[in-house]
């Protein structure tokens, strides 16, 4: 089917105001989040005007949806954020919740949790004061260039304004990136010197599409752009190096409380801690830590075993790196991707796995952009489609060997780009995986649900990958490779449970970045270069890419529920039912997804259960 008070919080740079706002809201004086009416949550049939009305409102105000916000990444305009956050929360904590629908209770929730995790987060970890990074981006420069379908001309319009609040950005930089974090500054100079390359190569050879005015118009911008660049490049290496250190850790009080509010993750269920094999509290720090290296360590005694069975006499490692040998050309890479990516699509249809609902629907994959070169070792997944946007087209962006990698380094990193990756991360990213829940989210009925989701879209993709893709009877994996594919499958849940580890490790302290590294490489088994990547990013969020894995366990355990509530109902359930529900609803934070997916069942089979 698819149809009180608290401490004060130091926020340098933001005016007194918004401090004294957000510690109002943290401590809970804004108005009871219940219903006044006596009404339960939820329980109305009819839309609620104010509310939508309020959701229009974040959307704009915060997401800049059908609104203009200032892109030039102000010190104002990161403390206006805030202020309009703080609003819309005080504006959200008084509605009355007897008056809003199911699909608009729930989204209530999703957003007062959005909301209370961005005020805190982004008063205390200002990352606009420490990575030169958030300031140089090209990710909507290489769409509209790429992948936009729109006239060219309107496009190079776009562009120009793009390259100009690019500039704004580099000069507000200056006055913004107070605090030096060493591990930061490699990867700060690789993405400016690639995004020169992007105005000097990329823009270049667009603007030549476009009339003659509009093109010698971008040409300017371009080389204007180069020579901020330039500027913002001498800038990092002269001026930020010498400003005082900071630290990127998060701290475990913030981590716990975005657990507790952006992923909504329970610290009593039971059911969840049986799944999972946690204890009491266990996806809170500093228990949360423990809880990864117990699973770390479950998964390693898989691989050994599985080993074993394929080569009694050579470890998980020595099989795995032999296996990573076999790797296509440099320049075979992004076609054969082109090739697997809409396999997963028949893959998909022809095991019944979700319901496609279009034909003109496809994925590729495509070289990425000089700038990302040194953002990740492998890729990015599932590339960059703009929130909302109705293109069915997507592309995977892969990193290429670049040209002045020496030639060690180029046959590490393809080793990682090789078959048994390729085919264990395909339906991850592609279909049923991001791609296609990319395409469902952006036309969600619920707009809120268009243009935000959760830890959830990462945890459904680790159930695709763990559950589905390895699947004899789905047979994905060609039969002769089946037990070394699988094995990869497992190493990569191990890199995914080391996520839950250092990811809590590092931002609680609990980590150094070397040791995290360590864990990364020497025991997950990744290239070094590739592993310090992997830990750079890891290190610029907190809770992010560790949520996820207990997201997975979530969903498996909704699974099982799905069937049994089917049962209650007198209902046979299907694989296939259960995932087209989850995709309808939308990944948002998965307590709310199994509140809205049973009662939906029971309003479906059982109405008269229902006022």
């Amino acid at each position: 089917m698819v149809k009180g008070l608290v401490p004060s919080i130091r926020a340098p740079g933001l005016p007194g105001a918004v401090i004294i706002i957000v510690a109002f809201l943290l401590a809970g004086v804004a108005p009871p989040a219940v219903a006044g009416s006596g009404d339960a949550p939820g329980s109305a049939r009819k839309l609620s005007q104010e509310f939508e009305q309020l959701i229009d409102r974040y959307l704009c105000e915060v997401r800049g949806v059908g609104c203009s916000l200032p892109g030039d990444m102000s010190a104002e305009s990161f403390a206006a954020r805030i202020r309009a956050q703080a609003a819309i929360l005080e504006a959200l904590e008084s509605i009355d919740r007897g008056t809003l629908t199911l699909e608009q209770d729930i989204d209530w929730r999703f957003l007062r949790g959005i909301l209370k995790a961005n005020i805190r987060a982004e008063s205390e970890v200002q990352r606009w004061r420490q990575d030169p990074r958030q300031y140089v981006f090209t990710n909507g420069i290489i769409f509209k260039i790429e992948a936009d379908h729109r006239h060219p001309d309107e496009r190079g319009r776009d562009l120009i304004a793009e390259l100009e609040r690019l500039r704004a950005r580099m000069q507000n930089a200056e006055q913004n990136l107070t605090e030096y974090i060493p591990n930061w500054l490699t990867y700060a100079n690789a993405r400016i010197d690639g995004t020169v390359i992007v105005m000097q190569e990329h823009v270049q050879k667009f603007a030549m599409r476009l009339a003659p005015e509009l093109r010698d118009s971008l040409l300017t911008e371009a080389e204007l752009t180069v020579e901020a660049l330039g500027r913002f490049r001498r800038f990092v290496n002269d001026e930020w190096t010498g400003r005082p250190e900071g630290d990127f850790r998060i701290g475990a009080d913030l981590y716990n409380y975005l657990m507790e509010y952006r992923h909504q993750l329970p610290t009593a269920d039971r059911a969840l801690e049986q799944i999972s094999r946690g204890e009491r509290g266990f996806t809170r720090l500093p228990d949360y830590h423990d809880w990864g290296w117990k699973q770390y360590v479950i998964v390693e005694g898989h691989l050994e075993r599985m080993a074993a069975s394929i080569d009694p006499d050579r470890t998980w490692r020595e099989i795995i790196r032999e296996t990573k040998q076999q790797h296509p050309f440099n320049e075979q890479l992004v076609y054969e991707g082109v090739v697997l990516s809409r396999q997963t699509r028949d893959w998909t249809i022809e095991n019944d796995l979700v319901t496609i609902p279009w034909e003109e629907d496809d994925m590729l994959m495509v070289a990425s952009d000089p700038s990302m070169s040194a953002s990740q070792w492998w890729g990015f997944g599932p590339g960059y489609l703009p929130a909302g946007h109705m293109s069915l087209k997507m592309a995977w962006p892969i990193i290429p060997i670049q040209p002045e990698w020496p030639a060690d380094m180029a046959e590490e990193n393809l080793t990682e780009k090789d078959w048994s990756f390729y085919y264990a991360i395909a339906p991850h990213e592609a279909y049923p995986g991001h791609h296609l829940m990319r395409l469902y989210r952006n036309r969600n009925e619920r707009p809120l649900r268009r243009y935000e989701y959760s830890y959830s879209d990462q945890a459904w993709c680790y159930y695709v990958e763990w559950e589905l893709t390895p699947r004899k009877e789905y047979g994905f994996f060609p039969a002769d490779m089946q037990d070394r594919y699988e094995l990869e499958i497992l190493r990569l849940k191990l890199w995914r449970m080391g996520r839950v580890i250092i990811d809590s490790g590092l931002h609680s302290g609990r980590m150094s970045w070397d040791e995290a590294v360590t864990v990364e490489s020497e025991r997950t088994g990744f290239i070094r270069r590739g592993a310090a990547i992997n830990i750079d990013g890891i290190a610029r969020g907190g809770t992010n890419t560790a949520a996820p894995t207990v997201g997975y366990f979530q969903f498996m355990l909704l699974r099982d529920d799905y069937f049994n509530k089917m049962r209650e109902l007198d209902q046979k359930g299907t694989l296939k039912d259960f995932h087209d529900r989850v995709y309808r609803i939308g990944f948002i934070p998965v307590e709310l997804v199994r509140e809205q997916l049973m009662i939906e069942l029971e309003r479906e089979f059982r109405p008269e259960w229902h006022r």
